[in-house]
């Protein structure tokens, strides 16, 4: 089965749409990113536009790259008191001159659109998940799209991020999957994802895992983007081998990418309702 995450990414921002109708206060939510990173603006574009098509407000805020960190923290600080901002949005990688670990200490977990602070982070390793980064949580609904079992599942997730790969391993715990996190220093990794049930991958390398690395039947959740010379995508995972071993496979593109703006989305609506006490 192909798991499309347009369908899933449809049906979910349609249920946010009647949802924002209801409320007498739109939520806003604000993306900060730097003007060098054309692909950043590119999908903050376009989800300020999604945020639009469902009733809320976007706002963009596109900084020279020789912004200073303090000036990037003090407008985080800035957006984090403006009562009119439900969530904060920041650009993923950030550029080497600024701290990654106090942009973290920063934003307000009230404001935290992909959950990246230090608090919200803590929230999922102790087994809440109404907040959670938004690649993450669109990897587990579409595993869950899948109709496999995931309690007793053998899971392995390659790749450590603070955005990605840890906190998917912890969503997966959430739901009694015996998980492995895998990485670049990993021994015998086609053996250790020969016996995943589920396999996820977010390495950045493209078409690394091949159909030798795929338990029978296994759900494969493609996480990777990887622009081509020629200027298509392909994800971590060799779509053509790995489709004809798996039973459930997402696609690059349309699958995990497809459903993250939906779960921006989602992780908006969630903060504006909950800090509004609504």
């Amino acid at each position: 089965m192909i798991l499309d995450g347009r369908e899933l990414s449809k049906s979910i921002k349609e249920n946010i749409k009647k949802d924002v109708e209801t409320l007498q206060k739109k939520p806003r939510i604000d993306f900060i990113y730097f003007d060098d990173d054309k692909s950043t603006e590119v999908y903050f574009t376009r989800a300020k536009k999604q945020a639009e098509s469902v009733g809320m407000i976007g706002s963009l805020h596109n900084l020279p790259v020789s912004t200073t960190e303090e000036d990037f923290l003090t407008l985080i600080e800035y957006l984090n008191k403006e009562k009119e901002t439900s969530g904060i949005m920041i650009q993923m990688p950030l550029p080497k001159h600024i701290s990654k670990k106090r942009v973290y200490e920063t934003i307000s977990v009230e404001k935290d659109a992909d959950a990246i602070s230090h608090i919200n982070l803590g929230r999922i390793l102790m087994g809440e998940n109404d907040l959670a980064p938004c690649t993450a949580k669109s990897a587990m609904a579409l595993i869950e799209k899948s109709g496999i079992n995931i309690e007793g599942a053998n899971a392995v997730v390659i790749g450590r991020s603070e955005i990605v790969g840890k906190p998917l391993a912890h969503l997966l715990l959430q739901k009694s999957a015996t998980v492995t996190i895998a990485h670049s220093k990993t021994k015998n990794l086609k053996e250790i994802c020969k016996n995943a049930d589920i396999l996820c991958v977010s390495i950045g390398k493209s078409e690394f895992i091949t159909g030798d690395y795929i338990k029978e039947n296994a759900v494969v959740i493609d996480i990777g983007i990887n622009v081509m010379e020629d200027g298509s995508l392909k994800g971590d995972v060799n779509f053509e081998e790995a489709s004809k071993i798996a039973s459930s496979i997402t696609p690059v593109p349309n699958g995990v990418g497809s459903v993250t703006v939906a779960m921006l989305l989602s992780n908006v609506l969630y903060l504006h309702k909950k800090y509004n006490n609504i």
